[in-house]
């Protein structure tokens, strides 16, 4: 399941990640509509969910959402501090700005983790 579901409000960055994405065969839908969130994973169906660190009360209902418990969360973080509670509640955690070939790695290891 190569489909990504990227929730950032930063659509420039995101649009050039989309396009790279594509490349490596992955199919991405973009948003930054907090409330589209459940609506979108039910209907496109993710096998990851890549979220940037400043949607922290997105990521805390994915993990408690029965459609999206399971689906693993690469989180996006320009931060260099760690905060503790959000980075438990996720799979992964890609610091800004990308190293393309580490997110590469992370995503394929993701997508084997999810089966």
């Amino acid at each position: 399941m190569n489909r990504i579901l990227v929730i950032n409000n930063d659509l420039d960055s995101m649009g050039l990640l989309k396009q790279w994405l594509e490349t490596k065969t992955y199919t991405v839908k973009i948003t930054t509509s907090r409330k589209k969130v459940p609506q979108l994973v039910r209907k496109f169906k993710p096998g990851i969910i890549m979220a940037d660190i400043m949607q922290n009360e997105v990521v805390q209902n994915l993990k408690e959402n029965e459609n999206s418990r399971n689906v693993p969360i690469l989180l996006m973080s320009g931060y260099s501090k760690r905060q503790d509670d959000l980075y438990l509640k996720v799979d992964d955690i890609i610091e800004k700005p990308f190293n393309l070939a580490l997110l590469e790695v992370k995503l394929k290891k993701l997508l084997k983790k999810a089966g």
